[in-house]
């Protein structure tokens, strides 16, 4: 089971049953800086990223 970490965002994903749903309200940090690009800092992920996905 995954939680989403993007701003606003406060769902869950269940990989063995395949769906979403809404689970229990978890600890601080909810998500990561607003200000912070996705994916990951700014300049520390290369443009090409998603050629370096397996």
């Amino acid at each position: 089971m995954v939680r989403s970490f993007e701003p606003g965002e406060d769902w869950f994903w269940d990989y063995g049953q395949e769906q979403g749903f809404l689970g229990p309200q978890l600890a601080e940090p909810l998500h990561h800086p607003v200000d912070q690009p996705t994916p990951g800092p700014a300049g520390a992920v290369p443009a090409d990223w998603q050629q370096h996905i397996h």
